[in-house]
């Protein structure tokens, strides 16, 4: 095995691959009514980095990440990667955030806490660490019990391609953030390709995510067999438009699907990353 290196870092080579394809300029996250280019969010992350690094966060240590879809939710993520950290992902909503050194969450929800707050005005003084150096295959986030390595996302990338996702798409996923399935969707893939990404934590019954890919004229639906089959199902046709193409991850969607949405559905052939 090769010696550990920063090229191999997860946040350190999604920097470098938008550096590599001119993309600091581009759209990578709609939040609300907020735009935030590639070049924003490798900033915020090399600063977040630096923000969790004075506060005594080292490689190896587990940073809990329980927010909601947001920008602070992405800038801490890959702020815990740069610096060899493993973050742990884990919905906002549960009553009880897994244990771990430190957490980016809201108050009250575990022992070590750093709010959004204080990440946001804290970036601003921080300093930027260089990206420890590791193996593809060292941890870098985790859910419960699954751990996944820096060069996993990126192959979970490749394995997506074939359906022909493009610079200019608005890509809008079912699974949310916590979700490893939703986290490739959401960060990796925009990141990987050049598209942008809708950051939201709302509801996801089909009214709620007709109205927001609508609202932020997605193109592409990253959805799982399961809200196909509810779409399916029901009587009414939500309109989805401006979708191009969505698609199922996980069992083939059903017949009526395509007639609902307006567009073709794909099912490729997609592994999640495999666990370290």
């Amino acid at each position: 095995m090769p010696d550990p290196s920063p090229d191999a870092n997860l946040a350190e080579s999604l920097s470098e691959w938008t550096r590599a394809f001119g993309w600091r300029d581009r759209a990578a996250f709609l939040c609300g009514e907020d735009v935030f280019t590639q070049g924003e969010v490798h900033r915020g992350a090399g600063r977040a980095a630096g923000f969790l690094w004075a506060h005594g966060v080292r490689p190896g240590d587990r940073v809990v990440i329980g927010l909601p879809a947001s920008i602070e939710f992405v800038w801490a993520f890959l702020g815990a990667v740069r610096i060899g950290a493993i973050a742990l992902i884990a919905d906002p909503e549960a009553s009880m955030l897994p244990p771990g050194e430190v957490a980016v969450c809201e108050p009250g929800r575990h022992e070590k806490v750093i709010t959004p707050g204080e990440l946001a005005t804290g970036m601003a003084r921080a300093t930027v660490p260089p990206a420890y150096p590791v193996h593809s295959g060292t941890p870098a986030f985790a859910q419960y019990g699954e751990v996944y390595a820096h060069g996993d996302p990126e192959a979970s990338f490749l394995a997506m391609e074939p359906f022909g996702l493009r610079e200019n798409d608005v890509l809008f996923s079912v699974p949310k953030t916590y979700d490893p399935a939703g986290l490739r969707n959401t960060v990796f893939l925009p990141l990987y390709s050049g598209a942008s990404a809708v950051l939201d934590s709302g509801r996801r019954s089909i009214a709620a995510v007709a109205e927001r890919v609508r609202r932020h004229r997605a193109s592409v639906l990253l959805s799982t067999s399961a809200f196909l089959t509810r779409l399916a199902a029901e009587a009414p046709r939500e309109p989805f438009w401006p979708l191009r193409i969505a698609v199922s991850q996980g069992a083939p969607p059903p017949v009526r699907a395509e007639e609902r949405l307006g567009c073709p559905v794909l099912a490729p052939a997609v592994q999640d990353p495999a666990p370290a």
